[in-house]
This record gives structure tokens, C-alpha cells and sequence, in this order.
């Protein structure tokens, strides 16, 4: 009797503690680097990346590709100001218009439920693997599927499903704060805009 009661206690320690590990961590916020963005028609995006959640602010800088069509793109969302800005390098040209969507967070939601850790990479040679937690949530009928190191809670993949089709982000060369936060102001064609 003792010892059954000695296990069901050790296993419900284990399942406590299993279940603190995978409370769903928040990421940086502040992050700067390469991403690439996959569609569900012949469309791909890829380029750099800014991501701020103090000022809410996000940036990209991507070459996009529709088909057989390719141009550069900038794209500056400013959400505590409401404002976007769209920069074609190739033409100088830009687009202002005003913001009304909300910040895209990295964080989880808090109704995300943890569906396992997986390893990048190896775990047969030293150092040859990245760990990952990966989560799933539901949000506004948007099923999102996420993947964050382990530690640190650095974006790795987001794929996101809805009425709208699917859309995958894949993160990388991800640095901690900005080694450039000048990108976060917009481009002298754009600053002279009504």
C-alpha cells in the first residue's frame, strides 16, 4: 500500500512538473533577422525582418514572388501611430495609408495547448540540434501551429489556417534586439507624403 501510494505520488509530481514546463513562454520583444513566407498559389516571399513589441512596430524588407513576377518590397507598420508604409526600391516609389489592424504579437495565446518538443536538426552529434516546443492555438477561427526554441522562446515557424487558406513563416538568423534600428523609419519618399 505504501509503495503505491509512493508511486501515484511520484507520478503526479512528474505531471505537475511537466505541465510547468510547457506553460507557453514569451518571446523576446525585440528581434531582427531573415524570414521567408510561403503561400498556398506559386507565392513566396524572403528577406529581412524587424520586430518590435515595446513601440509596436514591424518591418520587412522582402523579395516577392508571384509566379514568374519578382519585385523588392518594404513594408513598415507603425501600429502606435497607425500608419503603413509600402517602398518599391526599384521605382522609389511609396504608398502611406492608415492602420487599423492590431499588432501581430509573438506571444502565445494563453489558450495555446503545448503539443510536444521536437529537435532541429540531431540529437546523435553534439551540438547539431536546436531544440523546440511547438503550440497550437485558435484564434478569431485562425488555427495557428508555432514553434519557439527551447530555451528562449525565439520564433522558429508559424503556420497559420483559415478561411482565407494558409500561410507559413519560417524565422532565422534571428538576432536579439536590432543591430540597424533605422529601418524602423521610413525612407525620405515616404516621409514626404501627405
Amino acid at each position: 500500500m505504501k509503495m503505491s501510494a509512493a508511486l501515484s505520488l511520484c507520478v503526479l509530481l512528474a505531471l505537475c512538473s511537466a505541465l510547468e514546463a510547457h506553460k507557453p513562454c514569451s518571446p523576446p520583444d525585440q528581434l531582427q533577422g531573415l524570414l521567408t513566407i510561403m503561400y498556398p498559389n506559386p507565392w513566396v516571399d524572403y528577406g529581412a525582418f524587424a520586430y518590435d513589441a515595446v513601440k509596436e512596430r514591424v518591418y520587412t524588407n522582402l523579395a516577392v514572388t508571384v509566379g514568374d513576377q519578382r519585385w523588392l518590397q518594404m513594408d513598415l507598420r507603425l501600429f502606435q501611430e497607425g500608419l503603413a508604409y509600402k517602398f518599391f526600391p526599384e521605382n522609389k516609389t511609396c504608398v502611406k495609408s492608415p492602420l487599423s489592424t492590431t499588432f501581430p504579437s509573438f506571444t502565445l495565446p494563453k489558450n495555446a495547448s503545448f503539443i510536444g518538443t521536437i529537435c532541429l536538426g540531431t540529437t546523435s552529434i553534439p551540438d547539431a540540434g536546436l531544440m523546440t516546443d511547438v503550440w497550437m492555438a485558435v484564434q478569431d477561427g485562425v488555427y495557428h501551429s508555432m514553434t519557439f526554441t527551447q530555451p528562449g522562446c525565439v520564433p522558429q515557424w508559424r503556420a497559420s489556417y483559415g478561411s482565407g487558406g494558409w500561410v507559413g513563416r519560417s524565422f532565422y538568423n534571428i538576432t536579439l534586439g536590432f543591430f540597424d534600428p533605422s529601418v524602423f523609419t521610413p525612407p525620405p519618399e515616404c516621409q514626404e507624403l501627405p
